[in-house]
């Protein structure tokens, strides 16, 4: 019989129980903002970006995204950075919560792809931020500092997967799907869609993460290089291999031609 182990039971660590008795993310958590968030992201056609915003067909010169980097740019959410600086807290992570929650949870729910772990780092990443909200310096966006934040906690959540995935020694080949289509599958949009979910699962960590920022959070390389803490050319190059990788499983899975 197959030993299955969850990953979704992974232990916060020390500092982050005490964050949550401590902080008032504990209440947070089930407060009407955080919980909309979550529903609102747990859609999966929403955990990955559409089809149509890859390019499969060619290559990504860093030129497609229309939105510019956060370097030398205005905040956004300049009026929640007013908030730190006035010392408010509490009302700041609340409204960091509403307008970067669900993006947030998104990125995390297509790079972990298991719902009860991504549930665990999604409150450790706003248990950290509030703890670190009153040091936000502004050398980047808020935005860009918090998908940082999310970005490490996610790279300790596979750390930690990896090596409980380790101690599993008779893993069944009988339990992994087909992945040849089925007589009469008609490739369309939809079935692209469901490829790519598939698909992205069978990227390495660091690829599906590249082009998770790039099309579903929809980056510029500038500011996944300060995410990520590399340089931009590495990153482009990455999506580069993420695109080729993808169309190759997509055809493979589909069977046909893209």
């Amino acid at each position: 019989m197959t030993r299955m182990v969850s990953a979704s039971s992974a232990p916060l660590s020390g500092a982050a129980k005490a964050s949550v008795t401590d902080s008032p993310l504990r209440r947070l958590s089930r407060h009407p903002v955080m919980l909309r968030s979550v529903e609102a992201a747990d859609q999966p056609q929403r955990d990955v970006p559409a089809v149509r915003s890859i390019p499969l067909q060619g290559r990504d010169d860093g030129r497609s995204r229309t939105q510019a980097s956060s370097v030398n740019a205005e905040d956004p959410d300049g009026d929640i950075v007013r908030l730190i600086k006035a010392g408010d807290l509490d009302t700041a992570l609340r409204s960091l919560m509403r307008r970067h929650g669900t993006a947030v949870y998104r990125y995390c729910r297509g790079a972990l792809r298991d719902p009860m772990l991504v549930d665990d780092v999604h409150q450790q990443i706003f248990i950290e931020a509030h703890r670190d909200l009153a040091r936000f310096a502004g050398r980047s966006t808020l935005r860009i500092w918090l998908f940082t934040i999310a970005r490490h906690r996610v790279i300790d959540a596979t750390r930690w997967r990896r090596r409980a995935l380790a101690h599993i020694d008779d893993r069944s080949p009988t339990n992994v799907p087909d992945p040849s289509p089925t007589p009469g599958e008609q490739i369309d949009d939809a079935h692209l869609q469901q490829a790519l979910v598939a698909c992205l699962g069978e990227l390495g960590e660091d690829l599906r993460a590249a082009v998770l920022l790039r099309y579903q959070q929809g980056l510029t390389f500038e500011d996944m290089a300060r995410i990520c803490d590399e340089k931009p050319g590495t990153l482009q190059a990455r999506v580069g291999r993420a695109l080729v990788k993808l169309r190759e499983y997509i055809e493979a899975r589909t069977g046909g031609q893209l």
